[in-house]
């Protein structure tokens, strides 16, 4: 198993955590910000890779029943393409995405889940699709119609193969660009819907897009070549610079302080400190 770099994990857990603590509340999350650490459920990063092929690395967190994932990274070759994204997707209790109606019971299949809310009311129309999504595009600073210009707009409803037969879908994607956000070479910004409940099911969005703080770190190379030993030499004030120094900018109060990351890195002097997630 790779070793994870202890500052890169300090750095990242700060960059999503600001990134979440700024969007959020501008895209209607249904969680309190800036995040308090008991609200968060999960929080971890992926193994870095930086060589002479790649630049690649990323993370996640879970807070309430929403899942928030960041891809970054961009490799040498030009015949090779990267396109880094984060994903907001709406979760059940279960952990498994959502299909925007409560649950029979744990683990409920998903043709089970597709059918009870093919047959539920809908209460959300393509129409209100586009108005959401466009709204959302303006939470994220994008500006609507330069993005259109490059990237056109479709809303799909479609069709789900009931036991009734063929019926609209409960959920509704709105995207710009390629729908499939992560195919290689792949870009674009996506959305989609509960026809039943109107929420927000899943967004996915390259970072192409221009999201202020995206992407969350810049001079990889350099972080990864703190030690473990230096960063547990680190004062706070110096643990503070390092987020300064290698996390991209957002505005001061998104970000978390070195006193609240303490609780996933305790003091300097507490072995713990060396397995921190």
């Amino acid at each position: 198993m790779l070793h994870t770099p202890l500052a890169y994990k300090y750095v990242m857990f700060a960059a999503m955590i600001g990134f979440v603590n700024h969007y959020a509340a501008q895209l209607n999350m249904p969680f309190n910000v800036p995040l308090k650490v008991q609200e968060i459920q999960r929080l971890g990063v992926t193994p870095p890779e930086c060589d002479k092929v790649a630049t690649l690395y990323g993370g996640g967190i879970r807070v309430s029943n929403y899942s928030i994932g960041f891809s970054d990274g961009s490799l040498s070759s030009r015949y090779s393409h990267f396109t880094g994204y984060f994903v907001i997707t709406k979760l059940e209790d279960d952990g498994m995405t959502s299909f925007g109606i409560p649950l029979l019971a744990l683990h409920e299949f998903s043709n089970s889940l597709m059918e009870r809310a093919s047959r539920m009311k809908y209460t959300a129309t393509t129409n209100d699709v586009y108005r959401m999504a466009t709204n959302y595009l303006r939470a994220l600073a994008i500006d609507l119609q330069a993005f259109e210009r490059r990237n056109p707009l479709a809303v799909e409803q479609g069709n789900f193969h009931s036991d009734r037969g063929l019926v609209p879908s409960p959920m509704i994607c709105a995207y710009w660009g390629k729908r499939a956000l992560r195919d290689p070479g792949s870009n674009g910004l996506a959305f989609k819907i509960s026809a039943v409940s109107g929420e927000l099911l899943e967004m996915n969005a390259g970072n192409f897009c221009g999201c202020k703080g995206l992407p969350l770190i810049k001079d990889l190379t350099n972080l990864l070549a703190i030690s473990d030993e230096e960063f547990l030499k680190d004062s706070d004030a110096e643990r503070s610079n390092l987020v300064a120094r290698f996390a991209v900018a957002l505005p001061s109060d998104a970000m978390p302080s070195t006193t609240y990351l303490y609780y996933w890195f305790p003091q300097t002097n507490r072995p713990s400190m060396t397995n921190a997630p």
